[in-house]
C-alpha cells in the first residue's frame, strides 16, 4: 500500500467515525532523530518553510529526539501526503525520518 493510499484510508476512517475533515486545522507531522544537532537542524529548516516546530528528547534507545513540524491546512490526502513526503526528505537529509502525522479531531 502506498503512502497516499494509507493516508486516504486513515482519513476515510476518521470521517466514518464522525470527524469533520472540511475545516482547515493545525496538522502535526512527527519525526525522530538520533541526536540533538540533527533534530535542531531539521527544525530550523522546517521553520524556514513555514512550519512551527517543537523539539524534545524522549526516553527511547533509538532516535531519542522528537521533532513535531506543524502547519495549518485542510486535511486532504493530497495535502497530508505531499507535506509528509517533503518533510521526510528533509528529515532524512539530517539522519532522521518521518514518524506519522495527526491532528485534533472535531
Amino acid at each position: 500500500m502506498s503512502l497516499f493510499e494509507e493516508n486516504a484510508a486513515i482519513l476515510r476512517n476518521m470521517e466514518a467515525e464522525g470527524s469533520d475533515l472540511g475545516p482547515s486545522r493545525l496538522i502535526d507531522f512527527s519525526h525522530v532523530f538520533p541526536d540533538h544537532a540533527s533534530a535542531h537542524a531539521f527544525a530550523r529548516k522546517a521553520e524556514r518553510e513555514g512550519f512551527s516546530t517543537t523539539v524534545e528528547e524522549v526516553e527511547r534507545d533509538e532516535n531519542p529526539w522528537d521533532v513535531t513540524a506543524s502547519r495549518e491546512m485542510t486535511p486532504t490526502c493530497e495535502n497530508i501526503t505531499g507535506t509528509e513526503e517533503r518533510l521526510d526528505v528533509l528529515a532524512k537529509s539530517h539522519h532522521g525520518r518521518a514518524d506519522g502525522w495527526g491532528f485534533f479531531r472535531v
